[in-house]
This record gives C-alpha cells, structure tokens and sequence, in this order.
C-alpha cells in the first residue's frame, strides 16, 4: 500500500505493542462468557418466515420481486432487506436442523464476543477488569441473542468498534475493513445503518475532539473519507437504493409501534414487562447496567483519549430509550468505554495494577482453566445447546395448523400477526395469510389499518371481513377479533384450543367435517 493510501485510511506508522486480553490470559472463563451469553434460546415469530423464504431464494436461485405468500398484497413488490442472513439460517437449519441453528448462533455469539474482547484489550485495561465488564456484557447480552438477522448487527457493530477503538486508543489500524463490513452488513439486515451512523457520529466527535486540543481536522477528514466510500458500499446489494428506502420505510412507520412490542420505548417495555413478568423485565434493567456505569466513569474520569467512543455508546444508549430492540446495541457499543473509563476511576482511587511482567491471569494455572472450561461444558448441556428441542418464545397456532393439513384444508388464512410466518412455513402455498412480520417490506399501510381495525374489534373490522376472500380466521381465545366473529352469521368455529381457534365460512365444505367444532388438546410445542 502506498504512503498516500496509508494516510488516507489511517494506518500506522510503527505498530504498537500487543496488548493483553481476555482470549490470551484467560481462554477458559472467556469460553464460560461466550457459553452464557449464549444461553437463552427460544424460537422468535420470524424464524418460521426467514428460514422459508431462505429456501424459496435458494431453490429459484434469485430473490423474488414480488410477494407470492399473501392475498391482501400478492404481487406487491417485496425489496427483502435481510435476505442474506436468512440463506444462512436456511442453510443451518436444512444442513442440522435445530441443532444447525443453535451451533450458528453459538458461531454469532462467540464472534461478537470475540471482537468485543480484543476491542476490550485497546483499552489497557487490567485482565480482572476487562473479564468483569465483559461477564456485565455478557449478562445484558443474554436475553437478546437469539435466531434472528439481528445476531449480524451485533457482529457488525463489535467489528466496526474494534476499527475504532485502535483509531481511538493507539491512533494505529488501517480503517478500510469498515468497507466490505458495511458492504456485507447491507445485505445480512437493514440494521446496517447503525454502523454508518456510528461511523458519522465517531467521525463529528473526533472533530470536536481535535479541534480542542489544536490537532486540526486530519484524522477527521480521513475518518470522513472512509465513511462516504462505506456509504457507497452499502448501495452494493440486490435493490441498490431502495434497500435504503425500506429501512427508513420501516423506522417511520406508523404502525411499527402499535404492533410490534420491541420498537416501543424501553421505560415502557420494562413497565408492561414488570407486570407480566418480572424476571423478564430484571433483564432488561440488568442490560442497562453498562451504560449506565459508563456514565457514572465518564462524568468522574473524562479524559480518556476516547471521546468519539463514548459519543457512539451514548447514541446507541438514546436509541435503547427509543426502542427496547436497540438495547443489545448499547450493550455492545459501551463495553468498550467503560473499560477505559472505569481503569481511569481505579488508578485515581489507588487500585493496584499489575506491574509490567507479573502474572495477569486471576486464575493462572491450568487446573483452574480446566475446570472453568468443564463448566462452561456442563452450562451449554444443561441450558440445551446440544438437544434437537427448541421451544417457540410465544403460543403457536400448532392444533390448528395439524387440523388443517390432516384434513387438507386449503385457502386464505387472517391470523394473528404473529403467526402470519408460521402458517406459510406449514402450509404454504396451499394456504395464503393476509398478513405477517414483512409489513415492512410488503404490505402497503391500507392492509395494516384494515388488520387492526379487525384484530382490535374496531369500528371498520365488520367491513374487513367481508370485503377481503377469506376462507378462514385463526385467532387466539383471547383476541378482541372473537367477538367481531361470533357477532356475525358467516363463520363457524371448526377447531378450538387453548392456544388459537379456527374458524371456517359457513356453508364451506372445511364447515361439514363431521364432529366439528373439534376441542383440541394444548401438547408442549417445538419448533418448527
């Protein structure tokens, strides 16, 4: 590379000194963290969709224009912003079914945590420092790994904070890899615009930064160089600008609040979640707790070298307060700083640090690393890393869907929301669904309205049942939707469990099914 090209992206002139981290002094208690990071494993709604149309790209070889799996917008354009990361999941699951998943997802957790831990490392942190910030990370992660695109955002992010954090704390490392990451990050999900503006974000800081201490605009101009060639680089996927144009569709939908529980604000979650269930909502306080000690450092040692970082984990941290789905992200983006900034507060209060040459590792001999990484073993058996077994993280339809395909029912199905995807999984493409979890990428704003307006009981769902073709509705007991359908004379309930109710249109031959309405039992529910 040429002396111009290294200056341009910020390679260094005489490479710094290895520093120590977690992965060389403790590999063992590091494996313990990857493991319990990656314990909780539960199916999300969209596992059923991304891994079925992973199949459909995969068996026609191209992505499809247009939507083929519903009967409220068929034919509607479909611009599939994540449509790389579900060829993976297809892949894992067609190659080891949920065994696959669970070893890629495991391949995911140990990545971030991976890149998270050398970032760590640029820091100068003590070992026993980082692995208690690291294990805080890996708590706060826990809950939000799972099978999901957004296991890439995670990877994406921890990748471009390593880039950053040797630009931050040793001014050495060449910033391009922030190129083809950008690049591949615009085709895994849209979550891809995080890392651009993480990118601006570190690039307006470091200005400011410089600016106050006489540096001039050199290391900003560089920075502002890499992040309008990243920029381009996420234009480098099947539908070009567009894809753009999904992203920003989906963060300003009026609807994306109203119907999917993760886009609300994170007080908000942690209230409802409180009432329903107390453990779930301890985690997500539990996820704030490195931001929040960041804070706590930064306000008491500011001067760390790293202010760009610590502007990225704030906007990060803002975004958590937006969305609750944001909060792995500020996980990620605070690790960091908080390293730094909490080596700063001990060295001002008198904590002793190892002197040059002394022995790093808390838990030195091998014995010890041994036993931790039986540990670690018996943690990823007992939390079921290696069963065939995947428990769905919410009620699915599973009753009803074995009643349709045992007595070949076929046709248009209005479900529930949520199950939109699980319904095309098993029984697509003899049945259509009205809507699903793609509302951001296929459905026009009408059929969102009209499928609330039917779901919440409203004063135009009479109007939505009869003004689509639907053959049958698949709600839970509980939904508001019941009372619109046993208010009407057109439907008839066909199979009932405790988890969903089916109903059929009267006069149908799925209505003449000899003993209908069937009672079935509730079984315990696997995927798929």
């Amino acid at each position: 590379m040429s002396e111009a090209s290294n200056e341009m992206f910020g390679a260094a002139s005489a490479p710094a000194p290895r520093p120590l981290s977690l992965l060389r002094c403790s590999p063992a208690f590091f494996a313990f963290l990857v493991v319990a990071a990656d314990a909780g494993r539960w199916a999300d709604p969209d596992l059923w969709g991304h891994i079925a149309f992973g199949r459909l790209f995969l068996h026609l070889g191209r992505l499809p224009p247009r939507d083929i799996y519903s009967y409220s917008a068929f034919g509607h354009p479909w611009h599939d912003h994540e449509w790389l990361s579900e060829v993976i999941l297809a892949l894992a699951y067609d190659a080891g079914g949920v065994l696959g998943l669970k070893l890629l997802k495991l391949a995911c957790t140990a990545t971030t945590m991976t890149l998270l831990a050398i970032a760590a490392a640029e820091t100068g942190a003590a070992i026993g420092l980082q692995q208690l910030v690291l294990a805080t990370a890996a708590v706060g992660l826990g809950p939000m790994m799972q099978f999901r695109p957004q296991l890439f955002d995670f990877i994406g992010l921890s990748a471009l904070l390593l880039i950053l954090a040797r630009q931050s704390y040793r001014r050495s490392g060449p910033l391009w890899p922030a190129v083809p990451l950008l690049g591949l990050w615009a085709n895994l999900h849209g979550g891809f615009f995080i890392g651009l503006a993480a990118l601006a974000v570190y690039t307006a800081a470091t200005a400011v930064e410089d600016w106050f201490s006489g540096d001039g605009y050199r290391r900003a101009g560089r920075l502002s160089i890499a992040f309008a060639v990243c920029l381009l680089a996420t234009l480098v996927n099947p539908y070009g600008i567009m894809n753009w144009a999904t992203v920003f569709h989906t963060l300003h939908h009026p609807i994306t609040r109203a119907i999917v529980s993760e886009w609300q604000p994170l007080t908000f979650r942690i209230a409802e979640d409180w009432r329903k269930s107390p453990l779930t909502a301890i985690n997500f306080a539990l996820a704030l707790a490195p931001l929040i000690a960041l804070a706590g450092c930064f306000v008491a040692r500011p001067r760390g070298g790293d202010l760009p970082l610590v502007a990225v984990a704030a906007l990060m941290g803002a975004g958590a307060w937006v969305a609750v789905r944001n909060l792995a992200l500020a996980v990620i983006a605070s690790t960091v700083p908080l390293c730094r900034h909490a080596e700063l507060v001990g060295e001002r209060r008198g904590w002793r640090r190892a002197a040059a040459g002394e022995r790093t590792d808390p838990l030195p001999h091998a014995a010890n690393q041994w036993l931790i990484g039986a540990i670690a073993a018996g943690l990823a058996a007992w939390t079921g890393l290696f069963s065939h077994a995947l428990r769905p993280g919410f009620a699915v339809p599973q009753g009803a869907v074995a009643f349709m395909r045992a007595h070949r029912l076929k046709g248009n199905v209005l479900c529930d929301f949520a199950w939109g995807e699980y319904v095309i999984f098993h029984l697509a493409p003899a049945a259509k669904v009205f809507i699903d979890a793609r509302y951001d990428m296929v459905y026009p704003r009408r059929v969102i309205e009209d499928y609330l307006n039917f779901f919440l009981d409203r004063s135009h769902g009479a109007q939505v049942l009869a003004g689509y073709p639907h053959d049958f509705v698949l709600i839970r007991p509980d939904a508001p939707a019941r009372a619109l359908i046993e208010r009407g004379a057109g439907w008839e309930l066909i199979y009932s469990d405790s988890a969903a109710m089916l109903f059929a249109r009267a006069g149908a031959r799925a209505a003449q099914i000899d003993g209908v309405p069937i009672r079935g039992k509730s079984r315990p529910a696997f995927f798929p």
